[in-house]
This record gives C-alpha cells, sequence and structure tokens, in this order.
C-alpha cells in the first residue's frame, strides 16, 4: 500500500503546484496524464494528481475511497470539486452514457421488442424500469427526473430538474 501523500514535503508540494492552471473553477493539471488524469511525481513515485491535491488540502484519503470529480473534468485537481466516495455513488455521477450506447443517452435504449425506446436506472446494482416512450426527448427527461429524486450524487440530474 502506497504511504500516504501528506507526508511529503514543502518542495514536492511545490513543484506540484507549478504545474496547475487555476481557472475561474477547474485548476487543470497541465504535467503528465494518463487516461485524462493528471499524474504527479511526488516522493518519487507517481500518483494521480487530483488524489495529491485533495490529500493535501483536506487529508488523508481513507483506504478504499474514491474521488468523485464533481465537475465531470478528469483533469481538474481543485479539492472543492472533488468529494469522496464509494464505487456506487462514484458511478451515480456519471456525466455520459456507456461508450457502446445507441441512443447516446444515459439510460435511454432502443428496444427492438417493444419499437421504442425504454428509461432505465441502476441504483446499488439494481435495475430501475423508468418507462417505455415514443420519443427520446422525452426517455431522456424521464430517466433524468427519476435519477435527480433518486441518486443523490448525480448532480448533473439535480441540475436539470431544478
Amino acid at each position: 500500500m502506497d504511504p500516504p501523500i501528506l507526508k511529503y514535503g514543502e518542495s514536492d508540494q511545490d513543484r506540484f503546484w507549478e504545474k496547475v492552471n487555476k481557472t475561474d473553477s477547474c485548476w487543470l493539471w497541465m504535467g503528465a496524464k494518463q487516461n485524462g488524469y493528471g499524474v504527479a511525481r511526488v516522493g518519487g513515485r507517481s500518483h494521480l494528481a487530483h488524489r495529491a491535491s485533495y490529500e493535501w488540502v483536506n487529508g488523508e484519503i481513507p483506504a478504499g475511497a474514491l474521488l468523485d470529480h464533481m465537475c465531470h473534468n478528469k483533469s481538474c485537481i481543485n479539492p472543492a470539486h472533488l468529494r469522496l466516495a464509494d464505487a456506487i455513488l462514484n458511478g451515480q455521477n456519471r456525466f455520459t452514457s456507456n461508450s457502446n450506447s445507441k441512443s447516446g443517452v444515459r439510460g435511454v435504449y432502443w428496444c427492438n421488442t417493444y419499437g421504442h425506446w425504454v428509461a432505465k436506472a441502476m441504483v446499488n446494482r439494481r435495475p430501475h424500469h423508468i418507462g417505455i416512450f415514443h420519443e427520446i426527448d422525452l426517455a431522456a427527461q424521464a430517466v433524468a427526473e427519476w435519477r435527480a429524486e433518486n441518486m443523490p450524487y448525480s448532480l448533473m440530474d439535480k441540475r436539470k430538474a431544478v
């Protein structure tokens, strides 16, 4: 298990913060990236930059915890945009549909059997059938409203519902 990032010194932090572009909202990592996430050398080891930023500002990340990017920007390391989550909660705040989605809308699928759009959501690994719709827009609206009410970590849907 890697040691907590907190234990590393000021020189590590100085080099780290030089690679950050602080915009009005997101703090963008300008250094190395892997799959869109910033990667930083701290204490001679590679660490995910958003985890380092979070730990230096908020303290050690509990074992097994994930950090959810509330802004949906993988290169953002702004600790105010990060929150602790487990895999289930982190999945609730997904931004887009699955990569193999034919609809391009999260939770909306075409059903050949019915010849209509189907709206579904998964919570705690349990599927929830929301409805069958003639129009994709109606299915998208229904699933977004359902997620806003039933998925507390789905921030994008909460914003749409307001």
